[in-house]
C-alpha cells in the first residue's frame, strides 16, 4: 500500500499523524501500564500482569491498523457508487455545461460520499490551483484509494488531451465502468458461495461441541448447566462473527430507499412491530398459565405474531422488485416522448399515465400530479422515489430530472438510465437468487443441528433414567457418572431452545444480509426457522423411547 495513497486519504501529513497521533498514544500506551504498576503492585499479578504488558502492543495495533481501517473504508464508498457517479456524468454532460461546472455539481452530491470528495478536490485543483483537467485528474488518480476511480481518472485525462469530446468520451465509457462494476458485483456474489461453505463447516462443528457438551456430565460429573451455557456462547458468538464477515463480503447494494420521507408502507412497517410484540405478549399469557405445552412449542407460539410484521415487510420488498423491473421501460419512454416533444417532460408524463407500467403505474400518476402543480420538481421526484420505496429509482430518478431540468436532451438520458439501470437488476436477479439456495440450506442445517441436539439430550435422559432406576451393587465402579442425579432435563431442554431461538434469528439475519432486503424482514424466516427447529426437536424428543424400545 501506497504511504502517499494512505495520508491523503486520511487527510494529513505524514509529519501530522505522528505529533497529533501516534504520539499521544504511544506515550499513554507506555505511560498506563507504568502508572498502573507504580501505583498499584499487588495487583499486577499473573494473568493481569500478562495483560498490562500488552497494553503497549494494543495501542501499537491501533495506530498500525487505523489508516488501513480509514483506506479500505474509503476505497468501498468510491466502488459502491461509482456505477452512479458514471450514469450522472454522462447525464450532466449532455446539457453542454462547462466541464468545471459538471464537476462542482457532482462534488456538491453527498450521496456519493468519499466520491464527491475527491471530485471536489479535482475541481479545486482546476479552479483555486490553476491546473488542467488533465493535470487534475492524473494528480488524484496518483492519490485515490479506488483503482476503479483511477484507472477511469487516467481515461477522462487521455481523452481531454485528444481533443475529445466530452459527452462522446463520457458515453462510451458508461459501458466500460458498468462491466468493471460488474466483475466486483459477481466476485462479490461468489463469495456467497463462501460464506455458505464456511457456515455449514462451523455449524457441523459446532453441533459435534454441543452435543459433546450434553454427554460430558454423564463421563466426568461436570455442572451440565455450565456446559450448555458454554455451548450456547460459543455457537451464537461463531454464528454472529460469520453474520459479520458476510456483510463485509456482500455488496453494498440497498433495496430499500434512504430518502427522510416517510410513506404509507413505512408507517404500516413501524406500527405493525409494536402491535407484534403485543400480541406476544397476550399469546404468553395463555400458553404460559393454562396450557402445558411442551417448552420446545410453547416458545414459537409465542413469538409467532412476529411473522405479522415480516410480512408486511416481505409483501412491500416484493412490490419494489416489480417496481425496479418496470422503470427501466418507463424513463425509456418519457425520455424518448419528451425528446419528441422538445424536453417537455409535463406533456410526456400526461401521454403516459394512460399507460400500463404494472406496479408502477399508480407511482406515475402521482408523480404527474405532483409535477404539473409547479412547485418543487425535484422534490416530486423524491416523493415518486419515496412512494415506491426503491433505492434504484431514488437514485436514477433525481439524476434523470436534475438532467431534464439542466437542459439535458431527454431522449439520450433515458438511454443511458435506462441500460445502465437494467444491468443493475439483472445484477440484482443473481444475488436473489444465490440468496434463495442460502435459505434451502439455512433450513435444511436448523432441522439438522435441532434433530440432533434434542436426540442426543433424550438419550442422554434415557440413560441416567435407567441408571437411576438400576441397583448396582456397592463397591462396583462402572467410571461412569449416569445416575447422578445432578441433571436438570427440563432445564437443559430450556437451554436448547434459547439456543435454537438464538441461532434462527441469527440466520434470518443473514439471509437479510446476503439479499439486501429490510431489517424488518427477518421476522419471516426466523418464525419459520422457529418452527423447524421446534418440530424436530419434538420429534427428536418423543421418537428415542419407541425406538429403543423402552417401556
Amino acid at each position: 500500500m501506497n504511504s502517499k495513497i494512505l495520508f491523503h486519504v486520511m487527510g494529513v501529513s505524514q509529519k501530522d499523524y505522528f505529533i497529533k497521533f501516534v504520539l499521544p498514544i504511544m506515550t499513554m500506551g507506555i505511560a498506563f501500564p507504568i502508572l498502573i504498576i507504580l501505583i498499584a503492585p499487588d495487583l499486577v499479578t499473573g494473568s493481569i500482569k500478562t495483560v498490562v504488558y500488552m497494553i503497549p502492543l494494543f495501542f501499537l495495533f491501533i495506530i498500525l491498523f487505523y489508516p488501513y481501517s480509514v483506506y479500505q473504508s474509503k476505497r468501498i464508498q468510491i466502488d459502491q457508487n461509482m456505477h452512479y457517479y458514471i450514469t450522472h456524468m454522462g447525464v450532466l454532460s449532455t446539457s453542454q455545461m462547462s466541464r468545471k461546472e459538471l464537476l462542482k455539481r457532482l462534488s456538491n452530491n453527498e450521496a456519493y460520499e468519499y466520491l464527491a470528495e475527491e471530485t471536489g478536490k479535482i475541481y479545486m485543483l482546476m479552479e483555486d490551483w490553476g491546473l488542467s483537467l488533465a493535470q487534475s485528474c492524473r494528480f488524484i488518480a496518483r492519490r485515490t484509494p479506488s483503482e476503479l476511480f483511477a484507472d477511469f481518472l487516467d481515461r477522462f485525462a487521455h481523452a481531454v488531451d485528444a481533443g475529445e469530446q466530452i459527452e462522446d468520451f463520457l458515453r462510451s465509457e458508461q459501458k466500460v465502468v458498468m462491466n468493471d462494476f460488474d466483475t466486483m458485483y459477481k466476485a462479490a456474489l461468489n463469495s456467497i458461495d463462501l460464506i455458505k461453505e464456511t457456515f455449514t463447516s462451523m455449524i457441523m462443528a459446532l453441533i459435534f461441541l454441543a452435543s459433546f457438551a450434553i454427554i460430558m456430565p454423564i463421563l466426568t460429573g461436570m455442572d451440565a448447566t455450565m456446559l450448555m451455557v458454554g455451548s450456547i456462547i460459543l455457537f451464537a458468538g461463531t454464528e454472529a462473527l460469520l453474520v459479520y464477515f458476510a456483510k463485509l463480503k456482500v455488496p453494498k447494494d440497498m433495496i430499500w430507499h434512504s430518502l427522510d420521507i416517510v410513506t404509507k408502507t413505512d408507517r404500516l412497517i413501524k406500527i405493525s412491530f409494536p402491535i407484534s410484540i403485543l400480541l406476544c405478549m397476550l399469546i404468553s399469557i395463555p400458553v404460559i398459565f393454562i396450557f402445558d405445552l411442551p417448552i420446545t412449542i410453547s416458545i414459537s407460539i409465542i413469538l409467532t405474531p412476529l411473522i405479522l410484521t415480516g410480512q408486511i415487510a416481505r409483501r412491500a420488498e416484493n412490490s419494489i422488485k416489480r417496481k425496479d423491473s418496470n422503470f427501466a421501460s418507463f424513463i425509456r419512454s418519457l425520455g424518448s416522448s419528451a425528446g419528441a416533444r422538445g424536453g417537455l417532460i409535463n406533456e410526456s408524463l400526461r401521454q403516459l399515465t394512460y399507460h400500463d407500467f404494472g406496479p408502477l403505474t399508480n407511482d406515475v400518476t402521482e408523480l404527474y400530479k405532483r409535477i404539473v402543480t409547479r412547485v418543487d420538481k425535484m422534490k416530486s421526484w423524491n416523493y415518486f422515489a419515496a412512494g415506491t420505496g426503491s433505492n434504484l429509482i431514488e437514485r436514477f430518478g433525481t439524476i434523470f430530472a436534475e438532467g431534464t431540468h439542466i437542459g439535458g436532451k431527454p431522449e439520450v438520458i433515458g438511454e443511458i438510465i435506462g441500460d445502465n439501470f437494467m444491468h443493475i437488476v439483472s445484477l440484482r436477479r443473481l444475488r436473489y437468487n444465490s440468496s434463495s439456495s442460502l435459505i434451502g440450506i439455512l433450513y435444511g442445517l436448523t432441522a439438522g443441528v435441532a434433530f440432533t441436539m434434542f436426540l442426543t439430550l433424550s438419550i442422554v435422559e434415557v440413560l441416567n433414567n435407567i441408571f437411576v432406576d438400576a441397583a448396582i451393587p456397592e463397591g462396583l465402579d462402572v467410571g461412569l457418572f449416569i445416575g447422578a442425579g445432578g441433571m436438570d432435563v427440563a432445564l437443559l431442554t430450556s437451554l436448547l431452545m434459547g439456543m435454537m431461538v438464538l441461532h434462527s434469528l441469527l440466520c434470518s439475519m443473514l439471509i437479510r444480509v446476503v439479499d439486501g432486503g429490510h431489517f424488518f424482514n427477518i421476522y419471516t424466516h426466523f418464525v419459520g426457522l422457529l418452527w423447524v427447529s421446534s418440530i424436530c426437536g419434538e420429534i427428536s424428543l418423543n421418537s428415542v423411547v419407541p425406538i429403543l424400545g423402552i417401556a
